[in-house]
C-alpha cells in the first residue's frame, strides 16, 4: 500500500510540473508593453499613409504655377505659390536652392535642368508664405542644352518645389508640389544675338550685337508687375544686314528694386509696317527675394 502511495504522489508531482511549465511558456509569448505603451502606440508602428495625409493637407493649401513667356531669344519663367488658406504656411529648404525646373521635349528627352552648373548655399532656409499670400521668381531659359540650342518646336517645363518640410512635417520626396507648362521655341532671333549683363543693385551695363532696320531698337525693364524703365529708343552705328555691337548703361533707383522678384530687360525692334513689336530679347538683369 505504501509503494502505491508514493508512486501516486510522485506521478501527482510530476504532472503539476508539466502545467506549470505550459503555463510560463504561454505567458511568455505574449508581447510585454515597453514604457506601459503596447505595440499599436508605438508612433513607428504607425501606418505611413497617416503621416504623409498630413503632408497633403498641408499642400493642398498651396497653389504653385509656372508660366512661360517666351520670345525669339529665351524664354522667361514665372513660378509662383500661392498661400491659398486663412493660417501662415513655413516651408523649410536644406539649401538655398527653392525650386527645380527641367524642360523635356516631345519625346520625353530632357533637355534643360535649372540646377547644373549652379552653386546654392548649403544652409537651412526658411521660407514664410502668409495666408492668403503669394511669392514669385522669375528665370530666363536661353533655349541652350549644354551650350547649344535646341531646335525649335514645343517643349513642356516642370518646376518642383523642393521643399524638404511644410510647418516642420518632412515632405517626402513623391509628394512634392509640381506645375508644368508648354514652351513654344521659335526660330533663333535674327535681331540680337551675345546680350550679357554686368552689375547689381540697380546699376547695370548691357552689351551685345544687334542687327536692325535703320540701327534702331528699343529697351524697357519690368518687375514682373510694372515697368520701371519705359519703353526707350537706342540706335547702333550699323543697321541691318551688319551686326552692330552696343552698350547700354541702366540705372535704376533703389526704391524702384523689388523686394522679391526679377529684374528683366527687354530688347525689340517695332515693325516698320504697323509698328508692332517684333524680335524681342529678354534678358535678366537681377533677381531679388
Amino acid at each position: 500500500m505504501k509503494k502505491i502511495f508514493l508512486l501516486l504522489l510522485v506521478l501527482g508531482t510530476v504532472l503539476a510540473g508539466c502545467g506549470t511549465s505550459e503555463n510560463i511558456t504561454e505567458e511568455s509569448q505574449k508581447e510585454i508593453p515597453v514604457n506601459g505603451s503596447t505595440v499599436e502606440d508605438n508612433p513607428s508602428e504607425v501606418p505611413a499613409e497617416e503621416v504623409t495625409g498630413d503632408v497633403d493637407a498641408l499642400l493642398s493649401n498651396l497653389d504653385a504655377t509656372i508660366e512661360s513667356k517666351a520670345s525669339a531669344g529665351e524664354a522667361v519663367f514665372t513660378i509662383t505659390v500661392k498661400n491659398t488658406s486663412e493660417e501662415d504656411i513655413n516651408l523649410t529648404f536644406t539649401s538655398g536652392q527653392k525650386y527645380e525646373i527641367y524642360i523635356k521635349d516631345t519625346k520625353g528627352v530632357e533637355v534643360y535642368r535649372y540646377s547644373i552648373d549652379k552653386s546654392f548655399i548649403m544652409a537651412l532656409q526658411d521660407l514664410e508664405i502668409k495666408a492668403g499670400e503669394e511669392v514669385s521668381w522669375q528665370e530666363v531659359w536661353d533655349y541652350k542644352q549644354t551650350g547649344e540650342r535646341v531646335p525649335s518646336g514645343e517643349y513642356t517645363a516642370t518646376v518642383e518645389i523642393i521643399a524638404s518640410q511644410i510647418n516642420g512635417v518632412k515632405v517626402p520626396v513623391a509628394h512634392t508640389l509640381k506645375a508644368e507648362t508648354k514652351v513654344s521655341v521659335p526660330e533663333e532671333n535674327v535681331a540680337f544675338r551675345n546680350i550679357q549683363v554686368m552689375g547689381g543693385n540697380g546699376e547695370y551695363k548691357v552689351t551685345g550685337e544687334a542687327r536692325v532696320f535703320e540701327g534702331s531698337f528699343f529697351y524697357s525693364v519690368e518687375d514682373g508687375h510694372e515697368y520701371v524703365i519705359q519703353e526707350t529708343p537706342f540706335l547702333t552705328k550699323e543697321g541691318a544686314p551688319n551686326w552692330s555691337a552696343f552698350e547700354i548703361n541702366l540705372t535704376i533707383p533703389l526704391e524702384k528694386l523689388p523686394s522679391n522678384g526679377t529684374l528683366t530687360l527687354q530688347l525689340f525692334e517695332r515693325s516698320a509696317n504697323d509698328g508692332s513689336i517684333v524680335n524681342t530679347y529678354h534678358a535678366k538683369l537681377e533677381q531679388f527675394q
